[in-house]
């Protein structure tokens, strides 16, 4: 992917986040087109994730999506005798290393601070650097951005 693409699928992710997506599910659909399912599939699968998984302030949504990017990418789906975990963490781990490289942190509530009782529009605008970000490291570790 060019830097160019990767802008492009940041300011989208961004947009989605704007528009009342949660972080997880801004951060998946940016990269529908990379996967073999539809957006609106994507975007459920991921809604669980959102504001630190369920809301609980746990690992960062946007990361989170990233790991689940990770293994629609590099699962071999053999259901009888599941043999690519180990490269689906590899990636994920790596994902998730960047991240906390970058921040300092993978929780929700230490990256966003506060007592989780902002006003949607306060949340929204503190998490769009971090929905950027996890959109720019999905893209290098994932689909070779340059």
């Amino acid at each position: 992917m060019t830097k160019e693409e990767i802008a492009r699928r940041a300011a989208r992710a961004v947009g989605c986040h704007q528009k009342g997506y949660n972080c997880a599910q801004a951060v998946a659909c940016a990269f529908a087109d990379q996967t073999d399912l539809e957006e609106k599939t994507i975007f459920r699968m991921a809604e669980g994730l959102g504001l630190g998984m369920g809301g609980m302030r746990g690992t960062c949504g946007a990361i989170s999506a990233a790991a689940l990017l990770c293994g629609l990418k590099h699962s071999t789906a053999h259901l009888e005798a599941p043999d690519s975990k180990a490269v689906s963490y590899e990636y994920a781990q790596a994902c998730l290393a960047r991240f906390e490289e970058r921040y300092g942190a993978l929780r929700c509530q230490e990256l966003r601070g506060g007592d989780g009782e902002e006003p949607l529009e306060v949340i929204r605008r503190r998490c769009d650097g971090y929905i950027a970000a996890a959109v720019e490291i999905a893209a290098d570790v994932l689909y070779g951005g340059e």
